[in-house]
């Protein structure tokens, strides 16, 4: 099996990851502050015309509610499950507990849920709650990008490369300790993680625990260097 020609592919398949993940990273933090200043200037709208006439119309104290809100979403978002934003609830105002919509002249289309159930009531505030996470979500993930960027151009390709191709010139499971062998002198806690990043590296648990690749993986390969 040409090891060369596997770190070449790795070393441009990581290279084009990083960047990609990169740029997705950086396109999520300006969407996310984006979505941010838009939330701010919602708290203080609402702040501003819900609570101005009872403390006052001074600009500087609904701004100050605004930048309050934004950390205390960041701290909701990463205590609050998305699954249970998601579930949803409502009381319909009928005998039958199936959710009905149909026309009413003079006001258009309605439906027979109850707005005024405590469980509606809750689902609202659930899915207005799940909106305003949306900005720490986006920024969370433009972080994650990041980070994952930062991993991806820390891949060691002359070792990873190494371990892939001798996986795929045995066509089969490894066990870890067939890849030090195989391979030679590696530091198996660091390229056994990198190899985590490499889409198509599977990791088996055994035992013996160990590594192969994905059909789609080891076919591209055979593939690229049939055609190579």
């Amino acid at each position: 099996m040409d090891q060369s020609f596997v770190v070449a592919w790795l070393t441009r398949h990581l290279r084009k990851q990083a960047s990609a993940s990169l740029f997705l990273g950086v396109l999520c933090l300006l969407g996310g502050l984006a979505i941010l200043l838009v939330t701010w200037g919602l708290v203080y709208a609402v702040s501003l015309f819900a609570l101005g006439p009872w403390i006052g119309y001074r600009h500087w104290l609904h701004s100050v509610a605004g930048w309050i809100m934004l950390p205390a979403l960041f701290w909701g978002n990463a205590r609050t499950s998305r699954e249970y934003l998601s579930e949803y609830s409502v009381t319909v105002g009928t005998a039958s507990d199936q959710v009905v919509n149909f026309y009413l002249p003079g006001v258009g289309m309605t439906s027979s849920v109850n707005p005024l159930a405590p469980e509606t009531i809750h689902t609202g505030v659930k899915m207005i709650t799940d909106c305003l996470y949306s900005g720490p979500r986006v920024v969370i993930a433009g972080f994650r990008n990041l980070a994952k960027a930062r991993r991806l151009k820390a891949v060691d390709a002359v070792a990873c490369g190494a371990v892939i191709a001798g996986l795929l010139a045995a066509g089969r499971k490894l066990s870890f300790q067939d890849i030090i062998n195989q391979v030679g002198e590696i530091d198996p806690g660091k390229i056994f993680n990198q190899l985590r990043e490499v889409e198509g590296v599977i990791f088996l648990a055994g035992p013996p625990a160990g590594l192969t690749l994905s059909q789609d993986l080891r076919q591209e390969l055979l593939e690229l260097m049939r055609y190579a």
